[in-house]
């Protein structure tokens, strides 16, 4: 049994030796030294990169929180800067374009709005179709035909489709073949 076990000894220690002839066990070791020393290296400059988009940000805040300061003096009288009142009259003449433009957004949003709420939607998609089509021009799906507009035979009252009496005078209504 001692003789069986100093052989087994003896040729885990040559394999293992074998291994670091060929650099494996040392030679791995010393990768992952590096792989975890350049892992450090780019969590470190993924930090820094992080606070210098930070401090940058603070920067941008307090140039524009300046701007707004001086903007507001120009605007009451109290700006006392050669240099920098035409810059604020720009700035000024920017915020009374931009006052232009959202409001006429608003406006063409709302028209917008207006249309498509009245306008049909395709029953596949839900998106607005246009008026007279047969097919939806967004998912190409089967638009099915309006139903003609009923009227009551004895006063003339528009009928819902479903309905099968006169909301008006009570005359039953003949159901459409269809």
């Amino acid at each position: 049994m001692g003789d069986i076990l100093g052989t087994f000894r003896q040729r885990a220690g040559e394999l293992i030796q074998a291994i670091n002839d060929r650099g494996g066990i040392s030679a791995a070791i010393q990768s992952l030294r590096r792989q975890m020393a350049e892992s450090d290296r780019r969590r470190e400059i993924g930090k820094i990169r992080a606070e210098l988009r930070r401090l940058d940000r603070q920067i941008t805040e307090m140039i524009t929180a300046v701007g707004v300061q001086a903007v507001g003096l120009h605007k009451t009288g109290h700006l006392h800067s050669p240099e920098l009142q035409p810059l604020c009259e720009h700035i000024i003449e920017l915020e009374a374009a931009l006052a232009t433009q959202k409001a006429e957004l608003a406006a063409l949003e709302s028209a917008l709005r207006e249309a498509t709420a009245s306008g049909d939607r395709c029953p596949s998609c839900g998106q607005p179709t246009i008026e007279g089509g047969t097919f939806c021009p967004h998912c190409g799906a089967p638009i099915p035909a309006p139903e003609p507009e009923r009227y009551c035979i004895r006063c003339g009252a528009s009928l819902r489709s479903e309905a099968k009496f006169c909301a008006r005078c009570g005359q039953p209504v003949a159901i459409p073949r269809k």
